[in-house]
């Protein structure tokens, strides 16, 4: 009975110990965009729909690609230990895609980054 205890908790805690948003830019279709060549609809087929498009105030449209993924650490949920070190490992990724009047890409901008956020008594800045 104990065991399964045991087991019930380690599962609660990683379905918990993990949130995403957005969706995984493939890198490897971003180096296929082309600026003045590359259409609005081209970008679309490639990634898929933007998580976010805006018109600008001369004319122009920008698609934003976001994905975040956050992973707390395992030391989060051990009590006690989680007071003196914590943190969640953090993945984001971005792609803002400028297009043009004549519906192609002036200007894109790609970035990818991998953060930690620490917490708890041993990790704080001196």
């Amino acid at each position: 009975m104990r065991k399964w205890v045991v087991v019930i908790m380690l599962c609660s805690f990683v379905m918990v110990g993990c949130a995403t948003t957005g969706n995984k830019i493939d890198t490897t279709n971003v180096t296929k965009i082309q600026e003045g060549v590359t259409t609005e609809q081209e970008v679309s087929q490639l990634l898929g729909k933007p998580f976010m498009k805006t018109l600008s105030s001369d004319g122009k449209t920008i698609m934003l690609y976001q994905y975040t993924k956050c992973k707390n650490r395992i030391e989060n949920f051990i009590p006690g230990v989680n007071l003196l070190a914590g943190g969640m490992d953090m993945r984001q990724q971005m792609l803002t895609v400028l297009i043009g009047k004549d519906g192609k890409v002036e200007k894109y901008t790609m970035n990818d980054a991998d953060s930690a956020v620490n917490y708890g008594l041993l990790n704080t800045n001196k």
